[in-house]
């Protein structure tokens, strides 16, 4: 209890420090006389066992009623020679407060000795202290303090300042019951017949947890914001395992206590809960909160905002690692890009759902914006001028020289675009495999066509006695160019604005003209037939070929079986008909069967 003792003797200015003022015998009131004994001695009306502690203001004692068979604890003077009045006043002003979280007074009465004394109820379980030097979750510790506010609040309601609040004086029951106990130092906010008046109280209290003004011994300043430092020293003491004012001396425990100074915090604290210690523990009292009420309710507001301070680290964390991936801009990989575009989801997720649990929490909105301008930054040197707009539109309040950024990515992402067009126009104007249905189909029928027409005339020539002459070799050779005509204006139709398909259409008819010439030369310096249609497949071949060196692969199925039919024919000319029509039909058939629909082929250097 206050100020009590479990097993080794804490700091001295975390000993509680009486008034200097002492009752007389006359002002103590009339009462009832108790049988009190030593435990297992019969006939008393109280039996004393060990006692639980000792501290700076009194003795407790494990205790039973014996008419009602309970225990209690029995607190006593620490010594017979000590001011009664303390004690007195405790019980007095403890069994006036009937609360949750104050330990109920059963009984105030004196031994047979005139030794004061009163009972209590006996808690099962442990002093706060001691369960701030072992391994508790700071959650608990928390709605330990809420209770102890609860306590506080309730005794201001009733005009009483407890002066003496800390952890030593705190019981923590084994189901979890929290009392705020050792009242013996409680004055009055109003005149009152047992408490003294606050503002004739002088020095008391713990010199470790005192207000600067109570460390004044300045009675008239005293107020319940007195109790709120008190509140607030005691936060600082589960915060950081330290007591909040200390020093190598009495002396210098009490003139920390007066300077006033803001608690610092050498180790890793709650943000909210440091502003909410800080604001407690302010110097002048109108700096603090109003009332024990409102900063329970700070607390309260932290616990209810703790699952977003969790998630708030969390994309702390992962705002830490986007900004670490950003820096390495000049190095960035697909790996690094994929990386920041995960970081800064998670970072996104949790920022929101901090703001949807914690509406008023600011800095849930700060790091969800430098998120997105990181990721601005992120999408800028990746060339995404649109990814980085879309961004920019959701900053509150973009920076001018990021705008600025934005908008100089986005006129040269528009150059690459019109630049990429014009590329694209230019791959689709020299694309050879267009209009692919109509070009096989034309292969087949001239295929069909030349096979026919090679062989039927092979056959008149052997069996008939057919003597065609090279003026009949130009008749046919002008069907060729009629057929090269009609191919020309399927293709163009099929592709109209296609360049390539303009030149295959052209190249046909070259090829169809320069056929024509040769005949129409061959008859002219009286060729023989057969000698010219040699000559025909040998020109033929090399259009083809040169087809196949400047524009197309797929010129190489007919070039190839027309060089064999040129030189098969200058070889065995008797037969050059034959080996002209199965050479040609085996020419466009193959490029009819293989001619396919895919991507441009660009044009092969000659």
């Amino acid at each position: 209890m206050g100020g009590t003792t479990h097993g080794t003797q804490r700091m001295s200015e975390a000993t509680t420090v009486a008034s200097g003022q002492r009752t007389s015998t006359a002002e103590l009131p009339r009462l009832p006389v108790v049988v009190v004994v030593d435990a297992p001695t019969p006939g008393g009306d109280l039996e004393l066992g060990e006692t639980i502690g000792v501290g700076g203001m009194g003795r407790v004692i494990n205790a039973r009623q014996v008419a009602l068979d309970r225990p209690v604890a029995a607190k006593f003077l620490r010594d017979a020679a000590d001011d009664p009045g303390p004690l007195l006043r405790e019980a007095i002003v403890t069994g006036r407060l009937e609360h949750p979280n104050i330990v109920p007074v059963h009984l105030l009465g004196v031994s047979g000795g005139g030794a004061p004394f009163f009972t209590m109820k006996r808690v099962e379980g442990r002093s706060w202290s001691e369960l701030l030097t072992s391994p508790h979750p700071l959650v608990e510790h928390l709605e330990t303090l809420v209770r102890v506010c609860d306590a506080v609040a309730f005794a201001h309601d009733r005009g009483v300042l407890h002066r003496d609040i800390k952890p030593d004086n705190v019981m923590v029951g084994s189901f979890g019951e929290v009392y705020l106990v050792d009242w013996g130092l409680a004055v009055s906010l109003k005149p009152d017949e047992v408490l003294p008046l606050a503002a004739t109280a002088g020095f008391a209290g713990t010199p470790a947890y005192m207000a600067p003004e109570m460390a004044a011994g300045d009675g008239p300043m005293l107020s319940p914001r007195s109790d709120v430092y008190l509140l607030g020293a005691t936060l600082y003491e589960v915060l950081t395992g330290r007591l909040p004012h200390r020093g190598t001396s009495d002396v210098a425990v009490i003139a920390d206590a007066l300077a006033g100074s803001p608690p610092t915090f050498d180790q890793p604290v709650p943000e909210e809960l440091a502003a909410i210690c800080t604001k407690a523990m302010s110097k002048r009292p109108e700096d603090r909160y109003q009332s024990a009420l409102v900063f329970k309710q700070a607390i309260i507001d932290y616990l209810r905002h703790r699952e977003a301070y969790v998630l708030f680290e969390q994309a702390q964390r992962g705002l830490k690692q986007l900004e670490h991936v950003v820096a390495q801009g000049s190095m960035l990989t697909s790996q690094l890009g994929l990386q920041a575009h995960s970081l800064f989801a998670e970072c996104r997720v949790g920022f929101e759902q901090v703001t949807r649990l914690w509406p008023e929490f600011a800095g849930a909105r700060v790091g969800l914006q430098r998120a997105l301008g990181l990721m601005i930054q992120h999408e800028l040197g990746r060339e995404e001028a649109r990814a980085a707009r879309i961004l920019l539109a959701q900053l509150d309040a973009p920076p001018r020289e990021l705008v600025k950024a934005v908008e100089v990515a986005e006129a040269e992402h528009q150059a690459r675009e019109v630049r990429l067009a014009l590329l694209e126009r230019d791959a689709r104007d020299q694309e050879f495999d267009l209009a692919v249905s109509e070009k096989r189909q034309f292969s087949f029928a001239f295929a069909v066509v030349t096979g026919l027409v090679g062989v039927s005339l092979q056959v008149a020539i052997d069996r008939f006695g057919f003597r065609p002459t090279t003026a009949q070799g130009a008749l046919l050779a002008s069907l060729a160019v009629v057929s090269a005509a009609l191919f020309s204006l399927v293709v163009k139709r099929a592709a109209p604005h296609n360049t390539a398909q303009r030149r295959i259409a052209n190249g046909m008819m070259m090829s169809a003209l320069s056929s024509m010439a040769v005949w129409v030369t061959a008859w002219r310096f009286d060729v023989p037939f057969l000698t010219s249609v040699a000559l025909y497949f040998c020109i033929v071949a090399s259009t083809w070929l040169m087809s196949w060196a400047l524009f197309t692969s797929h010129s190489r199925r007919v070039a190839l079986p027309l060089a064999a039919a040129a030189g098969l024919s200058l070889v065995f000319p008797a037969w050059a008909p034959a080996i002209g029509g199965v050479c040609g039909a085996i020419a466009f058939t193959w490029l009819g069967l293989f001619m396919h629909s895919g991507a441009a082929q660009p044009p092969r250097a000659a």
